[in-house]
C-alpha cells in the first residue's frame, strides 16, 4: 500500500523504484543536483513541470506491490465519436497532410471498491517484464501505470530512445512480422525519430524487432545518439515528444493542434501519452505514460491509442483499441 496522500513514483532503469513524497516544490527548470520528477501534459503546457519531492525513498517493488481486486462499473464506449475522428484522419492522409496519426480512445467507469483510488496504485507495482512503473497523485486525482516505452534517456552526450509501434496478439506473431500495414506504421515512427536525431550527432538504429509483453507484441527499434553537444532534458522532451508512435507525422504545429482537438473529442486524459520522467544528479530518464489508468475522485479512466495510416481499417483499429484497454484491465485487476 502506498503510504502517502500525495506522491510520485517511477521505476528507474538502474536505480530501481524511486518513490517521492509530497508536497512538491514546482520549478520551470530541473535542479542542478538531487532528484526531481518531470510531470507534464501531452500538450506540454505545464509551466513548471519539474516536481521536487519533500522526501525521496528507494523501496523494493515487492514492499509496496499489491493485488487488490477492484470493482468498477465500466461504461464501454460506443464507436460513433471514434469513427468520426478516424474518417477525418483518413481524409487528411488522402490529401497528403498527414502520414500517420494516433487518436486515443477512452473508457470510463465508477469505482465501487475499494473506497479510495489510491489503494489501487500498488496494483501497478508487480513484476511486469519490459515495463517501467510510474505514477503521480494527490488526495483528489492521479494516474499510474506500467509502460514499455521510454521517450528518452540522457547522460552527458549520450542519448537513447526507441520506436515502439505496431501491435498484435502473441499468437499472431508469424502473420504480424509480414503485415505490411504494421511494418509501414512502425517504420514511419523509427525513421522520423532518426531524422530528428541525425542533425545533432552520430545516430544509429537497430533492426526492427519484436517486443513480447505477454498479452500483446509490438515492433521495436532502439535508437542511440552521441550528441555533439550537451542539451537540457527539456530540449530532448520538446524535440522528441510526441513521437509518431503516439502523435502525428509530420509533426507540424497545424497537425499537433488538430491532434489535440481529436484527443479532446475522444476524451483523452491530459496525461495520457505524456512524458513522465525523473532526473537523478543529471541523469534523465523519461517514459511515455501509457498502459495505465487515471482517476478523479470516484471516476476511473483508461485510454489507449492506435496508429492510423494509409490502408488502416476502422474495424481493425477499433478492435486493437479494445484489446489494449482489456489488457490494462486484466493486468491491474480493474474488474
Amino acid at each position: 500500500m502506498i503510504p502517502f496522500s500525495s506522491g510520485a513514483l517511477i521505476k528507474h532503469p538502474s536505480a530501481g523504484l524511486v518513490l517521492g513524497k509530497g508536497p512538491f516544490t514546482e520549478q520551470a527548470t530541473p535542479p542542478s543536483k538531487g532528484v526531481a520528477f518531470y510531470v507534464n501534459t501531452f500538450d506540454l503546457n505545464d509551466p513548471k513541470p519539474w516536481k521536487i519531492p519533500s522526501e525521496i525513498f528507494y523501496p523494493s517493488i515487492s514492499d509496496l506491490g499489491t493485488n487488490i481486486p477492484v470493482h468498477v462499473n465500466w461504461q464501454e464506449p460506443t464507436p460513433d465519436s471514434y469513427a468520426q475522428v478516424f474518417e477525418e484522419i483518413m481524409q487528411a492522409i488522402a490529401t497528403g497532410g498527414i502520414n500517420k496519426c494516433v487518436p486515443g480512445m477512452s473508457e470510463f467507469g465508477t469505482l465501487i471498491s475499494p473506497d479510495n483510488p489510491q489503494e489501487i496504485i500498488g496494483n501497478v507495482l508487480q513484476d511486469f517484464p519490459n515495463h517501467f512503473q510510474y505514477g503521480y497523485w494527490d488526495d483528489k486525482q492521479g494516474f499510474c501505470g506500467a509502460t514499455p516505452e521510454i521517450l528518452v534517456h540522457t547522460q552527458d552526450k549520450h542519448v537513447s530512445t526507441m520506436a515502439l509501434a505496431g501491435t498484435a496478439r502473441p499468437e499472431d506473431e508469424n502473420v504480424f512480422i509480414n503485415d505490411q500495414k504494421e511494418i509501414r506504421e512502425h517504420e514511419i515512427v523509427a525513421r522520423s525519430i532518426l531524422s530528428q536525431l541525425s542533425p545533432l550527432g552520430y545516430a544509429t538504429r537497430t533492426p526492427r524487432g519484436i517486443l513480447n509483453l505477454g498479452s500483446v507484441i509490438h515492433f521495436q527499434t532502439l535508437l542511440n545518439l552521441e550528441s555533439e553537444a550537451i542539451h537540457s532534458p527539456d530540449f530532448w522532451v520538446h524535440l522528441l515528444h510526441p513521437t509518431p508512435a503516439l502523435g502525428c507525422e509530420p509533426k507540424t504545429g497545424k497537425n499537433l493542434t488538430q491532434l489535440s482537438n481529436w484527443r479532446s473529442q475522444l476524451r483523452s486524459p491530459a496525461h495520457f501519452g505524456a512524458p513522465f520522467g525523473i532526473i537523478i544528479d543529471g541523469e534523465f530518464t523519461c517514459l511515455v505514460a501509457i498502459r495505465g489508468f487515471f482517476w478523479k475522485e470516484k471516476t476511473l479512466g483508461i485510454c489507449a491509442g492506435g496508429g492510423v495510416v494509409d490502408g488502416s481499417s476502422l474495424t481493425h483499429e477499433w478492435r486493437e483499441l479494445k484489446l489494449k484497454r482489456s489488457t490494462i484491465k486484466k493486468r491491474f485487476h480493474l474488474g
